[in-house]
């Protein structure tokens, strides 16, 4: 196995060990949330409506919105579990992974996420009263990934313009 290769199955095996660390705190989180609120049952905060009066409730939900939280981070980390195999095989094939074709990859991940966000809608239907929370749920990681996302894409814009100024300096002092 080549250096490269080595070095791009050690970077999946740590992606692969944040993500499953990811998930377990996200499972810990749900499963909080499941026990928990019920200790504070009838604990009520007054000129509320229901369900936000209701200290159970707000206990879960923001327990769950942590869960969430994890497993968005997840998904997001198992999706940059791929960049190094993308890389291996693009100079397999002679050619590096230039910062226009990582901000395109950015771009098609971030219209992966938003179509499964939207495939997810409907699903929600049968949960009833719980419906629009979770169309919330669905919406909030969507938005937390996304912004990973453009995140990741700004800052590969960034280091490519930084380092042109930074070429353009150095012809410029000579």
């Amino acid at each position: 196995m080549t250096s490269e290769g080595a070095s791009a199955v050690k970077v999946v095996k740590e992606r692969a060990a944040a993500v499953a660390a990811y998930l377990v705190v996200a499972l810990g989180f749900y499963m909080l949330s499941l026990v928990l609120p019920p200790f504070m049952s009838g604990l009520r905060m007054p000129g509320l409506p229901d369900p936000v009066a209701r200290f159970d409730w707000l206990f879960w939900a923001f327990l769950f919105l942590l869960a969430f939280v994890f497993t968005a981070t997840a998904i997001y980390e198992a999706l940059r579990m791929l960049d190094p195999l993308f890389n291996m095989l693009s100079s397999k094939f002679g050619s590096a992974v230039r910062p226009g074709k990582r901000i395109a990859r950015d771009i098609a991940y971030a219209l992966l996420v938003a179509l499964t966000a939207i495939a997810l809608a409907p699903f929600t239907e049968p949960l009833g009263q719980a419906a629009p929370l979770a169309r919330a749920l669905i919406g909030v990681g969507t938005l937390l990934i996304l912004l990973f996302l453009l995140y990741d894409a700004a800052k590969t814009i960034y280091a490519y313009v930084r380092e042109r100024i930074e070429e353009a300096v150095a012809k410029l002092a000579r």
